[in-house]
């Protein structure tokens, strides 16, 4: 016999093929049961477009045909966050339900944008909190919007044994594999905004786009390029400014950039050294749950002091860059009383010949 945990993981499969086309909405996935057996999946598809309860009861009908009203009627459903009780781009899921008759929800996590379907809904049995670590993991970013006002965040880094980055010379360009260049560019694929700094522009002038993430490339969205230029040195022809992609500039008002294709948000030096400010800009007006960091130790580093990163990505490669290499933090340097940060590790993957290494700060 099928467990209901059972069927909440099955709901959770089919959530995450929303990777990368339901931003900014969160993934969610439905299954319905009738007698322990699965008689509708559904999931949420793309931003504006039906929800995976309203998905899941069509493919129902799509299954039963004339007996499908009579089967929902006896129906349970598993769904991976609560079903939205407003009315958005679409109608509110818990009309469908209510409307079919459906008489158990299980519910895996809590959605506090929404009206409180689970306490208005008197008619209806509701069990909460089924997975709900699963759930929440899942959509992390949307949950970091809501709750913290500002995305979930990555930081990715590249790096030999002994913590190099790059030769001073700039000599080192690759240091990790081609399999591992190629997992960032998956990287960049799932996360909606990728966020830099001046120096790296400067010195390595990069374009920031996700080229080859083994993704459909019909379902893959550029990130949002985020750039902080507090001393104004970008001008506006550097490649990060390219139409492959949207690019939104923090500067100020003294800013050389004349291109027209991008974004400026205009704020004082001193706002700008305030990183919360940024990641309140990107929660509230751009609506973004995930953002990748990709630069140098300077930023990594005023990062790390107010404490925003939620993950780190380090791809290891087999190398030593010596004496004069650059290094990828020097947090220890700058911060004295905060020279020892601990993090836990999750994932490690070999990749090639480099290490994958996913670390979560304690």
């Amino acid at each position: 016999m099928t467990s209901p945990s059972e069927h909440m993981r099955e709901a959770l499969s089919l959530a995450k093929k929303g990777l990368l086309t339901t931003r900014p909405n969160p993934m969610v996935g439905c299954v319905i049961t009738l007698d322990n057996k699965v008689i509708g999946r559904g999931w949420h598809q793309k931003a504006g477009e039906g929800h995976a309860e309203v998905n899941a009861i069509q493919n129902v009908f799509e299954n039963l045909g004339s007996s499908a009203e009579s089967a929902l009627e006896n129906s349970e459903m598993f769904v991976t966050l609560e079903p939205c009780s407003t009315t958005g781009r679409t109608p509110p899921c818990s009309e469908s339900i209510k409307r079919y008759g459906i008489k158990k929800v299980y519910i895996a996590s809590e959605d506090i944008s929404q009206d409180g379907f689970a306490k208005k809904e008197k008619d209806i049995e509701i069990i909460e909190g089924l997975l709900r670590d699963e759930a929440r993991a899942l959509n992390r970013g949307f949950f970091s919007r809501l709750e913290k006002n500002r995305p979930f965040i990555t930081a990715k880094m590249a790096v030999g044994l002994d913590g190099g980055i790059a030769l001073n010379s700039g000599k080192s360009k690759w240091i990790t594999s081609e399999i591992s260049r190629k997992d960032v560019h998956k990287l960049r694929a799932s996360n909606e905004a990728i966020l830099t700094g001046t120096g790296t522009i400067l010195k390595d002038n990069p374009s920031l786009t996700s080229r080859d993430s083994g993704y459909d490339i019909n379902d893959v969205k550029q990130p949002l390029r985020v750039v902080i230029d507090r001393n104004n040195y970008l001008n506006g022809e550097e490649n990060i400014f390219s139409s492959k992609a949207e690019t939104l500039v923090f500067t100020t008002k003294h800013s050389k950039i004349k291109s027209k294709s991008s974004e400026i948000c205009i704020m004082s030096k001193n706002d700008l050294a305030d990183l919360n400010n940024i990641m309140s800009y990107l929660a509230e007006e751009k609506s973004i749950n995930t953002l990748m960091v990709e630069s140098g130790s300077i930023l990594l580093d005023a990062l790390l002091a107010q404490e925003l990163i939620d993950e780190l990505i380090l791809y290891h490669a087999p190398k030593l860059l010596g004496k004069d290499r650059n290094t990828f933090s020097k947090f220890g340097q700058n911060n004295q009383k905060l020279s020892t940060i601990g993090f836990t590790i999750g994932d490690m993957e070999n990749l090639g010949e480099d290490l994958k290494i996913t670390l979560t700060p304690k």
